[in-house]
C-alpha cells in the first residue's frame, strides 16, 4: 500500500517540532529548521514567511495533536474524575517532562506567544466542557470557565515546583481531586 505523500510545509513543521523542542525558540534559527527539513533556507522561506510562523505551526500542530490523544483516551474512561485527571496529566506532564529533557524547549510554554496562549485557551475550553454537568448540577454559582482557568494555570504554577515529572504528576492528581471534590462529584 503507498504511503500517503507528506508535503513540504508538514515536512518542515516537523523539522521545526525536533530543533524547537530541543533548542527552544530564542536558540532556534530558520537555518536550524530548513538543514532538519533537508531543505534550503529559501525553500522554507517560501513556505514560512519567518520564525514565528512557522513556531505558530508547531505550536497549532503539537496542540492538536495533543487534543486528539486525549479525547480518545477520555471517551474510553468512566467518571468525571478519570476524564479529568488522565486530560490534566496528560497535558500538564508532557510540558514538564520536555522541558525536563530539553530545558530550552520551556520556549513552547511561554506565554508571551500568541499560539502558546491559544493552546492555554483550547484546554481550558476541554476542562470547561468536562466539568461543566457536575457544576451545573451542583448549583455551584461559579462558572465552569472560571474553574477550568484555576484548574488549569494552576498547573502552570505546579511546574514551577514540581522536583521530577513522577512529582508533577502527583500534584496534578491531588489539584484534580481537590476540584473534583468541590464541585461534589462521586469520583
Amino acid at each position: 500500500m503507498p504511503h500517503p505523500k507528506v508535503s513540504k510545509a508538514e515536512l518542515a513543521v516537523a523539522a521545526a517540532t525536533d530543533v524547537f523542542s530541543r533548542y527552544g525558540y530564542a536558540r532556534t534559527t530558520m537555518g536550524d529548521i530548513a538543514a532538519q527539513a533537508g531543505m534550503s533556507r529559501p525553500a522554507l522561506y517560501l513556505l514560512f514567511p519567518d520564525k514565528d510562523a512557522i513556531f505558530a505551526a508547531v505550536i497549532q500542530r503539537m496542540d492538536e495533536q495533543k487534543h486528539r490523544e486525549i479525547h480518545a483516551a477520555i471517551a474510553r474512561l468512566d467518571g468525571l474524575h478519570a476524564k479529568l485527571l488522565y486530560a490534566c496529566k496528560s497535558w500538564g506532564a508532557h510540558g514538564f517532562d520536555l522541558a525536563e529533557m530539553h530545558p530550552d524547549a520551556a520556549d513552547l510554554f511561554d506565554l508571551r506567544f500568541r499560539t502558546v496562549r491559544m493552546v492555554y485557551d483550547n484546554f481550558q475550553i476541554l476542562v470547561a466542557d468536562l466539568i461543566r454537568d457536575q457544576v451545573q448540577s451542583a448549583g455551584i454559582a461559579d462558572e465552569p470557565e472560571a474553574l477550568a482557568r484555576c484548574l488549569v494555570f494552576g498547573m502552570r504554577g505546579l511546574r514551577e515546583t514540581a522536583r521530577n515529572g513522577k512529582d508533577m504528576r502527583r500534584l496534578i492528581a491531588v489539584q484534580v481531586a481537590m476540584l473534583v471534590r468541590s464541585i461534589g462529584s462521586k469520583r
